[in-house]
């Protein structure tokens, strides 16, 4: 309990005028983007156009080329800072019958995984959650098609990542 009242704390601070939805949490891009500066962030969007989406992505996080072993298995974008040690990874994989709330409730029920939490977004809506065993953050997308969409970032020791994560999943919207 204590680890998800410091994940809603969180995302009130980042996002100033964040309130809570029935079943979560509910953010938008121009709240969190009036408060990056305190922060000290900077950045700019990126378009996955595969996904109809754009993230607003870090300064100093480039686009890393995806192997042809890692695309074959869902990733669809990656990002790095400069020494690698920070990254954004964008996942994407098709589970039959997979609905938000079946994904949910399994996370609620998986060890190793903290702060799993509902979040609404900018008209969107995912799950929120801390892989102890795995260190990263990740927000998890389903779409009408059963399509498991994840943005990871990690590692979740770090002690700035979890308030970058927060500008990112604040940041997801449609890329009209």
């Amino acid at each position: 309990m204590k680890k998800l009242f410091a994940l809603v704390l969180t995302l009130c601070l980042l996002c100033g005028c964040a309130a809570f939805a029935e079943d979560g949490n509910s953010m938008n891009w121009s709240d969190a983007e009036a408060k990056l500066a305190e922060f000290g962030l900077s950045g700019e969007f990126v378009v996955l156009d595969m996904l109809g989406l754009k993230v607003w992505v870090p300064e100093g996080m480039v686009a890393t080329e995806v192997s042809e072993a890692d695309a074959a298995a869902g990733r669809l974008a990656l990002f790095f800072d400069a020494e690698k040690n920070s990254y954004l990874a964008v996942d994407a994989a098709n589970v039959e019958g997979l609905t938000l709330d079946s994904y949910y409730e399994s996370a609620m029920n998986t060890e190793g995984l903290s702060s799993v939490a509902m979040v609404s977004f900018n008209g969107l809506n995912g799950v929120a959650y801390k892989s102890e065993t795995a260190n990263f953050w990740s927000v998890s997308l389903v779409d009408t098609n059963s399509n498991l969409i994840n943005f990871v970032s990690g590692p979740a020791d770090d002690e700035n990542c979890y308030i970058v994560f927060s500008a990112i999943v604040a940041s997801i919207q449609p890329a009209e």
